[in-house]
């Protein structure tokens, strides 16, 4: 294969185990929970930390995957328990010490040695830092997460045959038919699905209908973002915006009665940024040096977003007697991009100009802004 100029920043997963899960998926009345899924990429994840090619594990810690990924202890020790029943990982002792071993790593690792093939996918380390894997877990979603790594799957290979390493150009397709088969949903449903599925990927619709009150999607489009292919990116790092604005989010939950996690404040925040700040990231003031105008405006969208939400809530709550979020990450990421381009306006379309130009200048890429103003 030829070497593209970038890669999945992640860890693999060999296809031949991928398949495993698939074949009991198909072929038995035991098909694989999304927790077994989550529990055996953490796993791989630990073996990367620990550079050990031969699939053992000596510092695996359950605890703290429960708390990083916001899903309970116990249901992870569920995925473990899966696992361990279908052979995919055992514990053991080595010198005198408790290990897990993960079947067949060994001999996908050393392909040379055992006549097999070295295939495998790449999972990005930014997947841990989403809420994705706690969604697919609290709605029982497996399929979401098998199409998560069928997509993944194919970015490798699109990435490595790609002769220009242009992520953006490099999308994967899926008819609304196949999606709906693969996720075993209805439209809706494979909607919501794919609204999680947008803090890794970006998801454009073709083919859109309105036939009476429905509406009809013919093809999915996706492309990686660049979190996903960027060692060093910051992407994930919202601790500064967090620490700003954090306590506003934390009163309105508070105040109208809503349950969260605290992996849920994170997702609004990423999304915050994927859908807000990384689009205004050129847009300076009149003296090309501050940038007072565009931390004044995301200050007052995010609240003014908020408060649009609650409106929405307590209308609801009127109409129905309840209010249910599938995913509130996904529904402030919708809330963000449905509320942007008006909000825009109210900046003087001068300054929106330049910062289209000052980027365009930079990177060579069409500006971000362009798609919302």
């Amino acid at each position: 294969m030829k070497e593209s100029r970038i890669r999945i920043d992640g860890f693999r997963m060999h296809h031949a185990i991928l398949k495993e899960f698939h074949f009991l998926r198909d072929q038995s009345f035991e098909r694989p929970p999304a927790s077994a899924y989550v529990v055996y990429m953490t796993m791989l994840n630990q073996l990367q930390v620990e550079q050990n090619q031969r699939g053992m594990l000596k510092e695996y810690n359950l605890s703290y995957w429960a708390k990083k990924l916001g899903i309970s202890y116990s249901t992870l020790w569920g995925g473990k328990r899966f696992l361990e029943d279908h052979h995919f990982v055992k514990e053991e002792i080595h010198e005198g010490l408790p290990v897990i071993m993960l079947k067949d790593v060994d001999k996908y690792n050393t392909p040379e040695l055992n006549g097999v093939s070295l295939n495998y996918l790449i999972i990005p380390h930014a997947l841990f830092e989403t809420n994705i894997l706690a969604e697919f877990v609290r709605t029982s979603n497996p399929e979401g997460i098998e199409l998560l790594l069928s997509l993944l799957n194919q970015f490798r290979t699109g990435l490595s045959f790609s002769k220009t390493g242009e992520m953006e150009k490099i999308k994967q397709e899926r008819t609304m038919k196949t999606l709906k088969l693969q996720l075993n949903k209805n439209a809706k449903g494979v909607r919501k699905t794919l609204s999680v599925l947008e803090a890794l990927f970006s998801i454009e619709f073709t083919g859109i209908e309105i036939r009476g009150k429905q509406i009809w999607i013919k093809k999915a489009s996706f492309s990686l973002k660049p979190e996903c292919v960027e060692e060093n990116t910051d992407e994930f790092n919202v601790n500064s915006l967090m620490a700003k604005l954090s306590k506003e989010l934390t009163y309105f939950f508070d105040g109208h009665q809503i349950k969260f996690k605290p992996r849920d404040q994170i997702d609004v925040m990423i999304s915050f940024k994927q859908e807000v700040m990384n689009k205004l990231n050129y847009l300076m003031d009149e003296d090309y040096e501050s940038f007072t105008i565009r931390d004044g405006f995301m200050k007052t969208f995010f609240l003014q977003t908020m408060d649009q939400i609650g409106i929405h809530i307590h209308t609801e709550k009127q109409r129905k007697g309840s209010f249910h979020f599938y995913s509130i990450g996904a529904f402030f990421r919708m809330a963000f991009r449905k509320y942007l381009p008006g909000a825009l306006k109210k900046i003087p379309y001068e300054l929106i100009h330049e910062a289209k130009i000052r980027e365009y200048t930079k990177t060579g890429q069409a500006p971000e802004l362009h798609g919302v103003i």
